[in-house]
């Protein structure tokens, strides 16, 4: 019961990520067209402009994304945080730091031969 929970979490998540995209275009969509009703955005007539906000927005997030990956790497920090407290990634660090030190063990026993 308790793995069939967490696979319904996680699909639900995965679900999560996808309405996101929709409710965003959804948003783009109602903002371009409530913006249309006021003069002073009145070059937003054509229909293209729809398109080219939500290319300008895409490339925003894109970048946006590159910044946070390679210049303030939170989601390297936010990485090794989970490793830390996942219980399976303690068992494999635990028995990796186990093998480590039976190489230098057996390394210098080796040396004083």
């Amino acid at each position: 019961m308790k793995e069939l929970l967490i696979k319904a979490k996680m699909a639900m998540d995965r679900g999560k990520y996808w309405l996101s995209y929709i409710n965003f275009v959804m948003l783009l969509f109602i903002s371009v067209t409530s913006m249309k009703q006021y003069e002073y955005f009145s070059f937003l007539q054509g229909r293209y402009w729809l398109i080219i906000l939500g290319l300008g927005t895409f490339v925003f997030i894109t970048i946006l994304g590159y910044v946070d990956l390679k210049i303030l790497k939170t989601f390297q920090i936010e990485t090794e945080i989970y490793a830390r407290i996942n219980p399976v990634q303690q068992k494999m660090f635990d028995n990796q730091d186990k093998i480590l030190d039976m190489i230098s063990g057996i390394e210098k026993n080796m040396s004083k031969k």
